[in-house]
């Protein structure tokens, strides 16, 4: 059984929804899948089963979560075979960069009954509207609970004593110093992903899971408004100066803002542990960046607390309008066709 990492691509957040799909697969990609199709036409199950098939067969893979659906797959990549196959339908729709000689379109709507669906148009455009109204709604929601995290942070920041990290840096950069990698030697690049994301389902996070595969763990711990982004910066600036490959992992409901950093091929990951995430069960170096919400904040956490659960109920909102539209398409689908069309792609990436 190959290797299996999980991730999200994107995420529902605080400035809507963000992608970062450009980085599920890089620059030295042989050949991408860009599957184009309606809700319900079997995108999801059609990489969960080329995926399954490879595990099977010992390829190591990446698989990609939707926000809109923990459960199910955006995308799927295979790196040391440079493929990879990603639903590139809104809202990430991608488009080929290098149409045939490396980029193919994989179009789900040759399996489907237009017929059919011309019949239920009325009743996808209205589920459909509901549905952005859904999503519309959480990501107000996300909005204002990080308003209220930064009013959090910035009570922190002017009334809190600042926390001396410079030590605990030290030490990171000297395992980056002493690290026998030929880093030096190339053009660093820093890989941009998500290991958690606002879902229905609430906060799903695999930074567990991924930092499994960490040497060197260190935690930065502390409330809103500590200098764990800045941190993070500084570390990311040194080992970008040493010529290091970067994953770097950004923060759901900022997505401007980094949350995880690993440095692999020194095996060093840093994280940070948040309200939203409770790192209490890993093992690592802990390193405290600030002191954590108090009482004072009490009030402004439960309203953050509070409008976050709101954008969570109005994702299940939108989930349920979407399995409605869902369930049209899947009726107009035209399934055997597709698994035929399926296996043809199994057997190309095998051979």
């Amino acid at each position: 059984m190959g290797k299996i990492r999980h991730l999200f691509a994107g995420s529902n957040s605080g400035k809507g929804f963000y992608s970062l799909f450009d980085n599920i697969i890089g620059p030295e990609a042989r050949r991408v899948y860009l599957l184009k199709g309606g809700p319900g036409t079997g995108k999801s199950r059609l990489m969960s089963h080329i995926a399954g098939a490879l595990a099977e067969e010992g390829i190591d893979q990446e698989r990609f979560f939707c926000s809109s659906d923990s459960k199910a797959l955006d995308a799927v990549s295979f790196p040391t075979l440079g493929i990879a196959m990603i639903d590139a339908t809104a809202p990430h729709a991608l488009e080929a960069t290098w149409p045939g000689c490396r980029d193919h379109l994989v179009n789900l709507g040759h399996f489907w009954s237009t017929k059919m669906l011309e019949a239920k148009r009325d009743e996808i455009m209205r589920g459909g509207r509901i549905k952005q109204g859904h999503f519309a709604a959480s990501f107000r929601y996300f909005a204002a609970a990080l308003a209220v995290e930064e009013n959090i942070a910035c009570r922190q920041e002017t009334g809190q004593r600042s926390f001396d990290c410079s030590w605990e840096l030290e030490e990171i950069f000297a395992l980056l110093s002493s690290s026998t990698a030929s880093a030096g030697d190339r053009t660093d690049t820093i890989r941009r992903l998500f290991a958690s994301a606002l879902t229905p389902e609430g906060y799903v996070s695999h930074i567990q899971s991924l930092s499994a595969d960490m040497t060197h763990l260190f935690i930065l711990t502390g409330g809103m408004g500590t200098a764990q982004n800045a941190l993070l910066g500084r570390i990311a600036s040194y080992a970008q100066g040493r010529g290091y490959d970067l994953e770097a992992f950004h923060y759901p409901l900022n997505p401007k803002r980094l949350l995880h950093l690993f440095i692999p091929e020194a095996g060093v990951g840093v994280l940070s542990e948040i309200p939203l995430e409770d790192l209490g069960k890993l093992k690592g170096r802990r390193i405290a960046c600030g002191p954590v919400v108090t009482s004072a904040d009490g009030g402004d956490l439960r309203l953050y607390q509070e409008l976050l659960q709101r954008g969570f109920d109005s994702l299940v909102e939108a989930q349920s309008s979407h399995h409605f539209v869902e369930e049209i398409y899947t009726q107009a689908m035209d399934f055997d066709s597709l698994s035929t069309c399926r296996d043809q792609i199994l057997a190309e990436i095998l051979s």
